[in-house]
């Protein structure tokens, strides 16, 4: 049953996220704290570059800043401008707030737009039984984060990470009864 749901919801986030993607234009994309290959298979086709830092890469290279949240962008070894769009997929939720905004930042100085994708609050009442059922699956299935998602929710989830870090939001896409988002920023 998890892994039916979680391909479900994969598929729809794919889909979504190639669309935005092409709506921007976007030809050389660095995706972040991916997982699975899915998202930059679809992409393949629509963009000429394409390249990826998976989440335990991240986890890596931002857990100094998890220690030293003041320490001095950039963190990413990539010059500034280098891609038209950067991609965080369903890794923010993962980090304490204060780094995710610092994923985020760092997006926006290596791309002028930043896609990101993941668990957000929810914006009207129906879209709580799908806020439920995502936090539910963080405390059950990946309960050694729990307490980074909680501080996650806190601060508002991927509107308040984006808020945080002081991005223009320029789209808002509902995907799964609106417990995921993907909100594409600059």
């Amino acid at each position: 049953m998890k892994s039916f749901l979680w391909k479900k919801l994969i598929t729809s986030t794919v889909t979504q996220a190639v669309a935005l993607t092409q709506s921007t234009g976007a030809k050389r994309v660095l995706v972040l704290g991916e997982n699975t290959d899915s998202l930059q298979s679809a992409l393949a086709e629509s963009v000429n570059q394409i390249e990826s830092i998976d989440i335990n890469t991240l986890y890596s290279i931002f857990s100094h800043s998890q220690e030293n949240p003041k320490a001095p962008v950039p963190t990413l070894s990539v010059a500034d401008g280098t891609y038209d769009l950067c991609i965080v997929s369903f890794s923010l939720h993962q980090f304490e707030p204060e780094t995710a905004e610092r994923i985020v930042r760092e997006c926006l100085r290596i791309a002028p737009k930043a896609l990101l994708i993941d668990f957000a609050l929810a914006e009207r009442n129906i879209e709580l039984p799908s806020q439920y059922i995502c936090s539910l699956a963080e405390q059950f299935f990946h309960g050694g984060h729990w307490d980074i998602y909680q501080h996650y929710v806190r601060v508002g989830a991927l509107h308040g990470i984006a808020h945080r870090a002081e991005a223009s939001e320029f789209a808002n896409v509902t995907v799964w009864g609106g417990g995921v988002r993907l909100l594409l920023i600059g």
